[in-house]
């Protein structure tokens, strides 16, 4: 029954609410395993920092881990970084009307920039690095060409339904 009314709305040239929902679940995800796998990241170095002095329960439970440099460094930063894309994306997309590109792109890059750049002055908990400046523009361009595909994937689905 669900099936053959998406159907009926597809053929009658409808947009329906099922594509819309799956790419914005794609969206959703892109956010929160990111966020969860930074937040690991944080949690499990050797090192202290703010959030693993911050939350020392939930630290406690969890392994301590030696990372690699590139990890301990700038794993956590891109991860966070490419969640921002996704999240401004999910949130803003549908209001920019299919330009939310180049506004998300500047937005992320500029927030991501900006909580670096509070490092300096000590305003924002952190090290400033400025290679973490570039592994977080690199993450918003990565972000960008996966979001792209997820909308050419959703577009593609999209135009078979309405053909079938």
């Amino acid at each position: 029954m669900f099936l053959s009314a998406r159907l009926t709305r597809s053929m009658r040239g409808e947009e329906t609410d099922m594509t819309i929902s799956k790419r914005n679940s794609l969206y959703a995800v892109n956010v929160i395993i990111p966020l969860v796998c930074g937040l690991f990241i944080y949690l499990t170095r050797i090192e202290s920092n703010f959030l693993s002095s911050s939350l020392p329960g939930i630290r406690s439970v969890l392994p301590v881990i030696r990372y690699p440099i590139l990890i301990k460094n700038f794993a956590a930063d891109f991860l966070w970084a490419y969640s921002l894309f996704f999240c401004l994306r999910l949130t803003l997309g549908d209001l920019l009307k299919g330009k939310y590109s180049l506004t998300v792109i500047i937005l992320a890059a500029f927030v991501s920039l900006l909580v670096e750049s509070l490092q300096i002055a000590n305003w924002f908990p952190g090290t400033f690095d400025p290679l973490d400046m570039v592994v977080e523009l690199i993450a918003v361009a990565f972000a960008l060409l996966i979001s792209i595909f997820i909308e050419r994937l959703n577009a593609f689905y999209s135009g078979r339904c309405k053909h079938e």
